[in-house]
């Protein structure tokens, strides 16, 4: 027993290092081998519960650290006990790696290979059901890993980050079969071969798919600049700065009009003012976007005089001197722009108090000026729902605005970029990204960051981008593999209980 939880243990350790900052990606392809074999060994359905606990929990201790920073710097709370509600969170989250060890081992695993199918399948609609239950949390979806590996992940854009998720799990689940149950040579050999197989078709057709999607269209090349103004949030909370940060914001949107940006971009509520509220931030950005010809998307605090105490974290778009309008944000950071469960929660009173409430946007259509502007702000690009439904409503340019001030020095900000790639694979579009203290980048439809600026610089990237109109078989679909995987491994759990070897 102590053998099958330090593999647990290892998967957990190998399945983070999978991620930023270690971001060893070929790891995904092997990070789950030692818990499958530790499932398949244990002695009941409760312990390799446990085994798939412990696993997840240790990866979610590695991966997500920074939570600690965030409610203890700047949420006001006691180091302490940051600690204690970042080690809860990792703990809820890995019930999600003990449902999928209690799946598998329900599944009633044995010599024939059939039901060893269903693990991709179990794994898959696992992370489908951490998308939405207990508030949604799709941090670090499997695919995400090997997002650099260009070829490999083009096959993101067919069905999603699941389906994606699935296929890297494959060799993990072969190699387990092979050595938990020993099976003749010609079923090794057939498994091997057909591995072989799906590996160089996968690989074949991701290369080939990635150069032609590469290639130019016929539409106009247009210049965006991504602003990165390096403004940390001790200086965005200092009123002392307020104007200093408002005329850097102007200086570098002249300085990039001056290059020939017809597109600025400004990071998620750069400015600590209220763009629907204060007048004079209104019609300045209002007269430079007349006077340069160009289309500006900020992000803000917005309001509404009929509700004063509702407030939205925003997106607007200025064009042709006219606001055209504002996106508010879909998705909220749990115990960063709302806390979940208020009232359960009276240990975190004053992190409650920091945080405030922010409302839930509900209008997921793009932003229409010299293009259709597919919004994100900061947290919610990870969920691909959300973009999916831009790219549905027309959107031709994805934007995502940030600020990730809060985790400087953190893994944070580079896994929150790896994530935003999948985005511009699955919508095959362009994906404009500015953070206040970075990563900003500039991704290709092919998900490869072409420029950027790392965290703790200031600066700008002039994007050259084409917009993009074509329609990927996951926006058309959506999320038809999720949901056949949830299908499929219910069907083999109730057939594995009805037919026990």
């Amino acid at each position: 027993m102590l053998l099958r939880f330090a593999l647990s243990i290892t998967s957990g350790i190998l399945f983070a290092l999978a991620f930023p900052n270690a971001a060893i990606g070929w790891l995904a392809f092997i990070a789950l081998l030692p818990l499958l074999i530790a499932v398949a060994r244990a002695r009941g359905a409760w312990e390799a519960f446990f085994h798939g606990w412990i696993s997840q929990w240790i990866a979610w201790l590695m991966m997500v650290p920074w939570v600690i920073r965030v409610m203890s710097h700047y949420g006001g709370l006691p180091k302490t006990v940051g600690i204690l509600i970042f080690a809860a969170m990792a703990m809820i989250l890995g019930l999600y790696g003990g449902l999928f060890a209690t799946v598998v081992k329900r599944l009633r695993l044995g010599v024939r290979f059939t039901p060893w199918l269903l693990i991709p399948l179990a794994w898959a609609a696992i992370e489908y059901a951490r998308t939405y239950l207990l508030s949604g949390f799709p941090w670090n979806l499997l695919a995400t890993a090997i997002v650099d590996y260009t070829p490999l992940i083009q096959i993101d854009r067919a069905a999603g980050p699941y389906f994606v998720s699935a296929l890297i799990l494959v060799p993990a689940t072969i190699a387990a079969w092979w050595i938990t149950q020993r099976p003749p040579a010609n079923a090794r050999l057939l498994a091997g071969g057909a591995l072989g197989i799906l590996a160089m078709t996968w690989w074949g057709t991701g290369l080939v798919a990635s150069k032609l999607i590469a290639r130019s269209n016929d539409k106009e090349v247009v210049s965006a600049a991504l602003l990165q103004p390096n403004i940390s949030q001790q200086m965005r909370w200092d009123e002392a700065n307020v104007l200093t940060i408002y005329q850097r914001m102007i200086a570098m949107t002249e300085e990039a009009a001056n290059k020939g940006a017809k597109v600025v971009i400004w990071p998620e509520s750069t400015v600590p003012l209220s763009f629907t509220e204060t007048r004079f931030y209104r019609d300045s950005i209002e007269q430079l976007s007349r006077d340069r010809h160009i289309d500006v998307i900020l992000g803000s605090v917005a309001t509404d005089p009929a509700r004063p105490n509702h407030i939205w974290n925003s997106a607007f778009l200025i064009s042709n001197g006219v606001t055209i309008g504002h996106y508010d944000k879909i998705r909220l950071v749990p115990f960063g722009e709302y806390v979940p469960l208020r009232r359960v929660l009276f240990f975190a009173e004053k992190l409650v108090h920091e945080v405030g409430a922010f409302e839930f946007g509900t209008n997921d259509f793009p932003l229409t000026g010299r293009f259709k502007y597919g919004p994100a702000i900061c947290y919610e690009i990870v969920y691909p729902q959300i973009t999916r439904q831009q790219l549905r409503h027309g959107a031709e340019v994805l934007v995502t605005i940030t600020n990730d001030a809060w985790y400087d020095g953190t893994a944070a900000p580079a896994q929150h970029l790896w994530q935003a790639r999948l985005r511009a694979i699955e919508g095959d579009r362009y994906l404009l990204r500015a953070g206040t203290t970075g990563i900003s980048a500039f991704i290709d439809p092919t998900g490869r960051i072409v420029q950027s600026i790392p965290m703790g610089k200031m600066g700008i990237i002039y994007a050259r981008f084409q917009s993009r109109t074509s329609t990927t078989p996951y926006v058309r679909f959506g999320d038809w593999f999720a949901w056949l995987c949830v299908v499929v491994v219910l069907i083999g759990l109730i057939y594995a209980r009805r037919h026990p070897q």
